[in-house]
């Protein structure tokens, strides 16, 4: 059986990321005003984003981007509705939790939040179960066997939340999933969670929706922002692969690459791919040195995504030869940079120049000589001010590939065969088509948040 399930457009007053999720065994179902260069290791990836984040918000960034994809879990028994932030670099799946008159929230007033007392299926996690002890590290405020487990996370934007973990049946379509873990969140240190209720986390963690679940594989879609009609959406497959039917949607060619291991250094969570190099119209980009985006043996460098950063970070070696490059093109038809000589941590344009220069077209070359062609809107956005800039920036010890530069395709994680597959695509319509009994896929279309942060540059 297929699901299909469509939730409506939200403007987001934030910029968000992070947090995880639960159980099962059914098959198949932002940029600083002085902008230095960030330094972030993998390992520890939530401290990057939260600095991240923290330099993107300060600038209050007015025009739109792509922020992150919002869906609706039914969680209980009686079944309640609450919107999530999809997050592939986090692991648990946590939501506003009970009224709480003494707790410290700052959500604002009508965020949905779920009610454990109204649910017939929902139980606690205590500080005796393995779930406690194994699966979610650090301090669960734990002074006797029978106490609550409880949690402390940061999440995207230097915000953080707390509650206690809780199981709890999840509806998918007309199949429920019982004993999902699920975090119930009494803070929330975030004022505007863009009418999402918490974050479902789908890294390779224990806890997150993708190992509860033992999801094969997941796809979303990104609609870009010069396509207003365009639907984004999350879909996964329990047990073998069962591909949705997308109808109507026109496909280019498609790439992979494998999902590369975590090395011993690494966070084992998140989901990492070989970059090779870096074409520019077609030819490959020689400057960049060797093994840029190789990773070292402390566990720096390397290339992982996020459904959560707008920007894409890449390491500085490579971010210097694709900026000089750029440069140097845009300076051949006699245009100039508005930056500053000495400031090489971001690259923006004459908005009235840049629309009709030729924009050089980048595409990014992964192991297996797989080649993601970008559109010029994935790496270059239009802000206030009357200037378009650049989308990529740089960062020392490791890479992130953001949002924006996904946009418009099909982004599959096939986590049994270990392949990151993309492919462009438009006119999306999705067909639930039946599907054997004993396979159910679900298709879930998601809300794309824009970011819409106030009445200042992102630059």
């Amino acid at each position: 059986m297929a699901v299909a399930l469509t939730v409506t457009m939200a403007v987001s007053l934030i910029f968000l990321l992070l947090l995880p999720l639960a159980q099962a065994t059914v098959s198949s179902a932002v940029i600083p005003a002085n902008p230095k260069t960030i330094k972030f290791m993998a390992k520890d990836v939530r401290a990057f984003i939260k600095e991240s984040a923290k330099y993107y918000m300060e600038q209050n960034a007015q025009q739109g981007g792509s922020g992150a994809l919002v869906f609706d879990l039914s969680v209980g028994t009686s079944p309640q509705t609450l919107p999530v932030v999809m997050d592939i670099t986090s692991e648990l799946v946590w939501a506003q939790c009970v009224p709480c008159p003494t707790c410290t929230r700052l959500t604002a007033p009508g965020t949905p939040t779920f009610l454990p007392n109204n649910s017939d299926s929902v139980d606690r996690v205590h500080c005796a179960s393995k779930t406690c002890g194994r699966m979610i590290p650090g301090d669960h405020g734990c002074d006797h066997d029978s106490d609550l487990c409880r949690y402390a996370e940061d999440f995207y934007g230097a915000a953080n939340t707390s509650g206690f973990l809780i199981t709890d049946t999840f509806s998918f379509g007309t199949t429920p999933v019982p004993d999902v873990v699920f975090g119930c969140s009494l803070d929330v240190m975030e004022p505007d969670l863009a009418g999402a209720s918490g974050f479902a986390g789908f890294s390779r963690g224990a806890l997150s929706l993708v190992s509860q679940l033992d999801i094969s594989s997941f796809t979303y879609f990104i609609a870009p922002l010069d396509d207003p009609a365009g639907e984004s959406f999350v879909s996964w497959s329990w047990g073998a692969d069962d591909d949705l039917d997308i109808a109507g949607a026109q496909m280019s060619r498609e790439g992979s690459t494998p999902l590369q291991a975590a090395t011993e250094n690494q966070n084992p969570d998140l989901y990492y791919v070989k970059l090779t190099g870096v074409m520019v119209d077609g030819q490959l980009l020689t400057s960049i040195p060797a093994g840029t985006f190789n990773v070292q043996a402390d566990g720096s460098g390397g290339v992982f995504l996020s459904t959560t950063l707008p920007v894409t970070y890449l390491e500085v070696a490579g971010y210097r030869a694709i900026r000089r490059e750029l440069v140097s093109r845009f300076r051949s038809e006699g245009m100039a940079p508005v930056n500053v000589a000495s400031d090489l941590g971001h690259l923006c344009f004459l908005t009235e120049d840049f629309t009709s220069a030729k924009v050089p077209r980048l595409a990014l070359v992964f192991d297996g000589d797989a080649a993601m062609e970008l559109k010029v809107e994935n790496y270059f956005l239009a802000v206030t001010g009357g200037q378009t800039c650049l989308t990529i920036l740089p960062s020392r010890f490791g890479s992130v590939l953001g949002v924006l530069l996904q946009a418009g395709r099909n982004m599959t994680y096939d986590i049994q065969g270990g392949q990151l597959r993309f492919q462009t695509t438009t006119a999306m319509v999705v067909a639930g088509a039946p599907a054997p009994p004993e396979r159910v896929s679900l298709m879930i279309m998601a809300t794309l948040l824009v970011l819409l942060l106030g009445p200042r540059s992102l630059f």
